[in-house]
């Protein structure tokens, strides 16, 4: 490791120890702080390690693509100190995993080094983006929405510069690690096999989150449906149809991450978040929702629809 190298560390760490002695006594969620803040000074120290390579050069860029994402986090959580709404995140969400996959290919040099899978995850990266944003931006803005109005309450004067950890920080370091297989995939060379198996399945995902989405917004439009259950369409399939089809994309940009040769390590990257929706946080969080507010006509429906993989079926 050069001179640069210990610095960029230490400035890693730094942040990690600053963020774990800051941490409020009533944090949410502190093992999830306790895991993640120390990675991207993991994956630093293992990079400038690495003799030169392929794998070099995409760690490289998947570690310059999450400090191209940390800015607009940054902005986003200004705008919502400043606006009292930290539901901001939820439309910078899909902007984080964009930026790293543009900046993973432009530093790593673009297509004129290789990387001509990139026009097609790219493409398909933005697509996701792009409607994400559109969708989140008409939901979020106007009011705070939960869980961050709660956790504004709990913390107080705290929270001003808590929700900078809590919020933006933890999602920012999660999302950067769901992103490796797109660092990846867009430095691979084109491969037919991989593009068409990864493209199926993003395809997949897409069409079942877009559906979800569709569905539950008219569903919610109507009056009429104040306090009950959406459980037709593809609610009718699983009980999270919506974050079934984000981690099928996820599996997507995997499959075509595997045309580089160091591919199959990003794996991590769909794993975590397959777990992360359906069985770690948003699918628990969601459930938890529903349970108190719905009772037994959620309890009902749990019954006769599984909460995340389609099969096996309830025998209820």
């Amino acid at each position: 490791m050069d001179i640069l190298d210990i610095a960029v560390t230490a400035i890693l760490l730094a942040i990690a120890l600053i963020w774990i002695i800051a941490m409020p006594a009533r944090a949410k969620g502190k093992t999830w702080h306790y895991a993640l803040v120390g990675i991207p000074a993991l994956v630093f120290v293992i990079a400038s390690n690495l003799p030169a390579g392929a794998l070099r050069e995409s760690l490289d860029a998947w570690l310059a693509g999450g400090a191209a994402a940390a800015l607009p986090l940054l902005v986003t959580w200004a705008l919502g100190s400043i606006k009292r709404n930290h539901g901001f995140m939820d439309i910078s969400y899909p902007l984080a995993p964009t930026a790293i996959a543009w900046t993973a290919f432009l530093v790593a040099g673009g297509m004129a080094t290789g990387g001509t899978m990139a026009p097609l995850v790219l493409t398909l990266v933005t697509v996701w983006a792009l409607r994400l944003f559109v969708q989140t931006i008409g939901q979020n803005h106007a009011e705070e929405r939960q869980p961050y109005a709660a956790w504004r309450k709990a913390f107080g004067p705290q929270w001003r510069w808590w929700s900078l950890f809590q919020v933006y920080g933890l999602q920012g370091i999660t999302l950067w690690l769901w992103a490796i297989p797109l660092a990846f995939a867009v430095q691979a060379d084109f491969s037919l096999p991989w593009a068409i198996a990864g493209g199926a399945v993003w395809l997949a995902g897409f069409a079942l989150q877009t559906t979800a989405d569709r569905q539950l917004t008219r569903f919610r439009a109507d009056p009429a449906n104040r306090g009950a259950i959406l459980d037709t369409g593809a609610w009718a399939i699983v009980r999270q149809p919506n974050y079934l089809g984000e981690s099928m994309m996820w599996w997507g940009y995997f499959l075509c991450a595997l045309a580089h040769p160091w591919g199959w390590l990003t794996v991590i990257g769909p794993i975590f978040a397959t777990w992360f929706m359906g069985f770690g946080s948003a699918g628990p969080f969601k459930e938890a929702h529903m349970r108190r507010t719905r009772g037994e006509a959620w309890a009902a429906y749990c019954a006769r629809t599984p909460r995340f993989f389609p099969l096996p079926r309830p025998t209820a």
